[in-house]
């Protein structure tokens, strides 16, 4: 598959997330007795449009999932949402995240000979805030798959991607 198929597809995922949940009723949401600020967190937002929320508590990883669309006023407003389903989709996140380096990605603006294609707007932008435990960071990156093959970066962000959007189950957020 070539990089435009890739990022297309990128794309697709996000569109579709929501087709790959899981039966809300034979899977709950992690239930709300927890500890007020998380040992760990990632988020994510994807254009602005896709969010996700990561939580550690203890050795649990939990998340949350909100998609946003226009409403015919031009406002943006939450088209679903969704939360963590308690299954064994999650129980590599933990290992994925320390294994990508995730809280020790470098924001793309201030990688040695990373050169932004300026001559058009950026297709998907992927905006990171994570906090270690100790430290909270934020970093952006605009079309990293043009960086993938020269930055370990790129690579990681795009696996975490590509990770959290085909690999963890997701199920409808209850009222």
């Amino acid at each position: 598959m070539n990089l435009k198929g890739f990022v297309f597809g990128i794309f697709l995922l996000t569109a579709t997330v929501a087709c790959s949940t899981t039966d809300p009723a034979s899977n709950a949401a992690v239930n709300s007795t927890k500890p007020q600020q998380p040992e760990e967190r990632i988020s994510l937002n994807i254009n602005e449009v896709v969010y996700f929320d990561f939580f550690k508590y203890d050795t649990l990883w939990t998340g949350n999932l909100t998609v946003y669309t226009m409403n015919s006023e031009g406002e943006k407003v939450i088209q679903s949402e969704y939360v963590s389903a308690q299954d064994s989709s999650w129980n590599d996140f933990n290992n994925l995240v320390q294994f990508l380096d995730i809280y020790e990605i470098t924001p793309q603006n201030e990688i040695e000979d990373w050169v932004p294609d300026s001559s058009q707007l950026p297709r998907r932008v992927y905006s990171f805030e994570v906090f270690d435990g100790d430290t909270t960071r934020s970093f952006s990156y605009q079309d990293p798959i043009n960086g993938i093959r020269d930055f370990w970066q790129a690579q990681s962000l795009l696996t975490f991607v590509t990770f959290i959007q085909n690999d963890l189950k997701w199920v409808v957020k209850p009222d």
